[in-house]
């Protein structure tokens, strides 16, 4: 049997990321359970002690949809609703009009801060030096260290990204120009159309992985993790959102013994570009 082979998978209909079916949340639990022993009349002579115990709700693995949330701070969603910047009457409260304002990412004392802005007047793609140069749902991610360049924020769903972009991390633009620690904002990067199996397009120190659910590919800087680890993965394997544990990617072509033996490479999936799919066990 192939060391490298996934277990448990040959039933796994989709793909890395799992059709976007099944993302996990927390249970429906109640927070509070009251304990005591018996009713108001406490059987024994023993009086019935009533107490609020603060019982956490059950929780299942992390929504790997949302992965980048925690990147985003707390109050409004950079990249959300504009409306969330914007009183009940629809002006901004200080009569500032409401379209004026949206949800941005600012650096306060080396934290990204999600608050309540003007939008700037360059669109996705246009130059910047922050937040404020950007339009409503744009942040402004380092190039280099004197400027950045606007993106959309995917601070929420990361498959919000337009086609052709996926939700990466990248480093503020205003933690990088005024010299403290980078500070990692969750923006859509343009993808890069490489092959899986094949770096050749790829700078040195990246590898081609799928990105999105719909088999888009790009070259990113890869983990360490193997098949059935913890992503992130090292090159030749791709992370599964589904369980966050990595796959090794392999050839649908009956010469190719990417997989070893005892197993098999399966795909099927529009997670998988045409051609490639992921090794499972046979055995």
């Amino acid at each position: 049997m192939s060391d490298s082979a996934s277990s448990g998978d040959s039933d796994d209909p989709g793909g890395p990321w799992g059709g976007g079916e099944e993302s996990s949340g927390t249970g429906n639990g109640a927070p509070f359970a009251s304990s005591g022993a018996g009713g108001d009349n406490g059987g024994g002579g023993a009086a019935a002690v009533e107490e609020d115990v603060n019982i956490p709700a059950p929780t299942g693995a992390p929504d790997p949809y949302t992965r980048f949330a925690h990147l985003c701070g707390e109050g409004c969603t950079p990249g959300g609703n504009p409306s969330e910047c914007s009183s009940p009457d629809g002006s901004s409260g200080t009569g500032t009009p409401a379209q004026a304002l949206h949800c941005q990412l600012a650096l306060v004392d080396g934290d990204a801060i999600p608050s309540c802005r003007p939008a700037g007047r360059f669109d996705a793609g246009g130059p910047c030096h922050g937040g404020t140069d950007c339009a409503s749902g744009l942040g402004c991610a380092a190039v280099d260290a004197e400027g950045g360049v606007c993106r959309q924020y995917c601070c929420g769903n990361v498959e919000s990204c337009a086609p052709g972009t996926y939700c990466d991390e990248r480093p503020m633009a205003e933690s990088v120009i005024e010299g403290s620690a980078p500070v990692s904002i969750p923006v859509c990067v343009p993808a890069v159309n490489c092959e899986l199996l094949n770096d050749s397009a790829c700078p040195a120190d990246q590898t081609c992985t799928i990105v999105r659910e719909d088999g888009t590919t790009s070259c990113v800087v890869p983990g360490v993790g193997q098949a059935d680890e913890p992503c992130p993965c090292a090159p030749g394997f791709v992370c599964s959102m589904l369980t966050n544990q990595c796959k090794q990617l392999c050839r649908i072509d009956g010469s190719a013994r990417d997989c070893g033996t005892g197993a098999k490479c399966q795909g099927g999936s529009r997670a998988y570009p045409p051609g490639f799919g992921v090794c499972v066990n046979t055995l």
